[in-house]
């Protein structure tokens, strides 16, 4: 986040890769909790990727296309949860992000640009909420502070008086988050 790496290690979950094979029965963290990955042969009656109880459906079984089909799916995700807590967070921290995007990047969990962009990280819906909801926050708190000074973790503790436990479980969440 910001410029630092934030962590490992997440476990709810029971197998935790480093690297995914996309073949089914692989365990996708979703918002915070286990889905198995089950490939479905058949074209989807709505859309590619859906969950179905403690299931990841994908309507393929090429691994590249799984790979692809689920990343977009975690990106769309990600951008609904960012269109839900950032508006109310800029409210809350009286700041203003000049934009928001959503991309898939291995090591940060966010960044702020100096020019005030905000960039989440499409992973960002793997983790729990309140989790997914501390690095929105200290992405946001870069706003006020641009870099990791003591001012900028009060910041942050401000607004989120339990971000060293969230920061915590970032790092405990954050092994299982891989695509």
């Amino acid at each position: 986040m910001g410029g630092a790496r934030d962590g490992t290690g997440l476990g709810l979950m029971r197998r935790v890769p480093t690297q995914r094979e996309y073949e089914g029965d692989e365990i996708f963290p979703y918002r915070g909790k286990p889905l198995e990955l089950v490939l479905v042969n058949e074209t989807p009656v709505r859309a590619a990727v859906t969950v179905d109880g403690g299931r990841l459906l994908v309507y393929a079984t090429a691994p590249e296309r799984v790979r692809q089909l689920i990343l977009y799916w975690y990106t769309a995700e990600t951008e609904s949860i960012a269109r839900s807590l950032v508006p109310a967070w800029s409210k809350k921290l009286a700041v203003r992000p000049r934009a928001v995007a959503v991309k898939y990047a291995r090591t940060r969990w966010g960044s702020c640009s100096t020019y005030g962009n905000i960039l989440l990280n499409s992973r960002l819906a793997m983790l729990s909420g309140e989790v997914g909801e501390y690095v929105v926050v200290h992405e946001l708190c870069h706003l006020k502070q641009m870099n990791h000074g003591r001012e900028f973790w009060d910041e942050v503790k401000r607004a989120l008086p339990l971000a060293p436990a969230l920061r915590r479980s970032l790092r405990e969440q954050e092994r299982a988050a891989v695509l």
